[in-house]
């Protein structure tokens, strides 16, 4: 077996690691449950460094508190660094030197939200899309024009609520406006 290092009583080395990462944690906002990763972060920069320690110049806590410091501005610097590089933008967010441009105005539709995020986008399906949307609404019956309206701003039951026509009426029209739909190619998106 291998003779163990003569280590000092690191005690006190603990209630500085503990101190440094609750300040740290404070400091840079981070949740609680990150404080036992940063007290083992500067723990092992701490041991790292042990072998420089000399016991004439200062006491152990005080060379910890020195070098869990350095570490702690060492782990802010990364911090910080990783919320600059994932920082969330907005595509109402100005761009700077412009004046009234936003990000999402300099977005094409082929280069929409959706294909920013890495989401595949296709404009031709997107076109039939909306031409089976024009021919369907050449389908439903004009007399349903109101109701459809109105189903865009309320649910059935509201706008049934509203007394402006029965609720079994309104349900028997839903009806028959989607079996029109189906009938002319338009059913459910899966």
């Amino acid at each position: 077996m291998a003779p163990r290092p003569n280590l000092p009583d690191l005690t006190p080395v603990y209630d500085v690691a503990n101190r440094e990462a609750r300040r740290l944690c404070r400091s840079l906002g981070l949740p609680r449950h990150e404080r036992e990763d940063i007290q083992q972060d500067l723990l092992a920069d701490f041991l790292r460094r042990l072998s420089a320690y000399d016991p004439a110049k200062s006491e152990l806590a005080a060379f910890a508190t020195v070098c869990m410091r350095h570490a702690g501005t060492r782990i802010a610097r990364r911090v910080r660094t990783e919320r600059r590089a994932h920082h969330p933008l907005s595509l109402d967010d100005m761009l700077p030197g412009t004046e009234g441009v936003t990000l999402g105005s300099t977005l094409s539709t082929a280069d929409s939200y959706a294909a920013w995020c890495g989401q595949p986008t296709d404009d031709i399906a997107a076109l039939e899309r909306r031409l089976d949307l024009a021919r369907a609404g050449e389908d439903i019956d004009p007399d349903d024009h109101p109701l459809c309206a109105a189903l865009t701003e309320h649910t059935p039951h509201e706008f049934g609520e509203l007394g402006t026509m029965p609720r079994m009426r309104i349900y028997r029209r839903i009806r028959e406006m989607r079996l029109r739909l189906l009938a002319a190619g338009l059913g459910p998106v899966a």
